[in-house]
């Protein structure tokens, strides 16, 4: 599958994507399900490419899929989460355990807990079938120090984190731009 470059305005200080890994399923199965354009991505049994062309074709061992997510533009269905009815904002700061100014736009902690609420609401089903058969989920944000400042997991977040079968992890985006690791 061809790998598209797509442009960044994003201006917060991480950028988290998701990487999806599963014995077989079809990377476009993947795209389509969870309406992302993969950035990288490869199916079970593709020829793999060696880098020194001196090695012999292999094959990959199971299918790799990955998609930088943007939370406010993916996970509301108006596009528009920083835009959310007070009454919505209140609804996910009690189910997650945060207080208002954690769910400030932009924050990593708030970033994540949409991102696990549109997992949670529109791909349960999906993401439980790949699961199921072997497959897993990763939310990695790479960040800039700044992103940290009052981040916090909560019980609550664990909690969805765990129903989801999603492991976060969290590095250090380097000396690159964010908008870079696009």
């Amino acid at each position: 599958m061809q790998v598209k470059k797509r442009a960044s305005a994003q201006t917060v200080p991480y950028q988290l994507s998701l990487h999806v890994r599963h014995p077989s399923v079809d990377p476009e199965e993947i795209s389509r399900e969870l309406s992302l354009e993969a950035v990288e991505c490869f199916r079970a049994g593709e020829p793999r490419h060696s880098r020194s062309g001196l090695a012999a074709t292999a094959v990959h061992g199971e299918t790799y899929w990955v998609a930088v997510v943007d939370p406010l533009g993916w996970s509301a269905p108006t596009k528009l989460m920083n835009a959310l009815l007070p009454q919505e904002a209140k609804v996910l700061r009690a189910r997650f355990g945060l207080d208002e100014a954690e769910t400030t736009p932009g924050s990593l902690g708030w970033g994540i807990v949409l991102i696990c609420h549109c997992l949670t609401v529109r791909h349960r089903r999906f993401l439980g079938r790949l699961r199921e058969q072997g497959g897993s989920l990763t939310l990695l944000a790479a960040i800039q120090p700044e992103a940290l400042v009052g981040l916090r997991i909560t019980p609550e977040m664990g909690r969805q984190m765990h129903d989801l079968g999603l492991t976060v992890k969290i590095e250090p985006a380097g000396n690159r731009d964010l908008a870079d690791l696009n």
